[in-house]
């Protein structure tokens, strides 16, 4: 077995990371839906709302460490069913290669977003 799949066979660390995420989950999503629904019109939330709201590093940090936390929350949440349903050890290895992979790819590609839309805002 490799070091990556001993990281992540350990029950206590997935039930960590699903725990501390959904709380930051809980958290930042009520937050991000009070601010955008509630607290403010739905008719004046398009994207100079968005635009206003992005131009405070409170909100750009908000939204990074959710995108964040959904995607280890995810993980966490894909491990358990691996090991759940996968018995073969070089499948599950793959199986978590792959999955990892993907939460990366997301995570960039989240990313790279909230940094491109940040620069545009603030070069204007």
């Amino acid at each position: 077995m490799s070091g990556f799949s001993r990281v992540f066979i350990s029950r206590s660390l997935t039930y960590v990371a699903l725990r501390i995420s959904g709380a930051l989950l809980a958290f930042l999503a009520l937050g991000h839906f009070f601010v955008t629904h509630i607290s403010t019109d739905v008719a004046d939330t398009g994207s100079s709302f968005v635009t206003k709201r992005w131009s405070s590093s409170l909100w750009v940090t908000w939204d990074t460490v959710l995108l964040a936390s959904a995607l280890v929350h995810a993980f966490a949440g894909l491990v358990v069913i691996v090991y759940d349903y996968i018995t073969r050890e070089t499948t599950k290895h793959r199986v978590l290669i792959l999955l990892a992979s993907l939460i990366f790819i997301l995570f960039v590609i989240g990313l790279l977003t909230i940094i491109i839309s940040v620069f545009k805002i603030y070069s204007t």
